[in-house]
């Protein structure tokens, strides 16, 4: 063997043993799988029903409802949640703490769309709508959350498709946005 072979031999390794156990791909760069098992399926984000998340989670349905006009009692509703959880063993420390999260979530949702005309769309009536009913009908646990899966493209995905046959450059975004 010669010794000019040697470095081809040793770059050949190398390379197969970075592949070997790495997620990183020319495949996952450029928008493809880097395995060719389907990845697994994302598990539901799991809902805390304690005292505080349903403080907040009535509070805040009740000030959208009042939003979007429906025709209920929500000072009713806050007296019939605080009663359920009293009833559900909260001490009567912890009853001013509740009252004060329920206060502090429908204010807050109160002052935040008290501008915003275009609130209730047709969506967010219904969902309104979902969970009224059920607060109001005595099922005060939060709305569980649904799974959001993002399918990324890679690094290079954006690049080259367009919808609108306009290519308007690079949709990278930096990580600090809100957005």
């Amino acid at each position: 063997m010669k010794a000019s072979a040697l470095p081809l031999i040793m770059g050949c390794m190398l390379l197969a043993g970075c592949s070997a156990g790495s997620s990183l791909s020319t495949g996952s760069l450029f928008g493809g799988s880097a395995s060719a098992t389907p990845a697994a399926p994302v598990a539901a984000p799991v809902t805390v029903s304690d005292p505080t998340s349903r403080a907040f989670q009535v509070g805040t349905v009740s000030a959208r409802a009042v939003k979007c006009g429906y025709n209920f009692d929500p000072a009713k509703l806050r007296a019939s949640f605080l009663a359920y959880e009293v009833g559900s063993g909260l001490s009567s420390a912890d009853v001013p703490r509740v009252e004060q999260i329920y206060d502090v979530s429908y204010n807050g949702v109160v002052k935040a769309t008290a501008t915003d005309k275009a609130y209730c769309t047709e969506a967010r009536t219904k969902e309104i709508k979902t969970d009224l009913t059920r607060h109001l009908a005595g099922d005060y646990t939060p709305t569980p959350r649904k799974p959001v899966v993002a399918e990324s493209g890679g690094l290079f995905g954006d690049w080259g498709s367009s919808s609108s046959g306009t290519d308007s450059g690079s949709k990278f975004k930096h990580p600090m946005d809100n957005l």
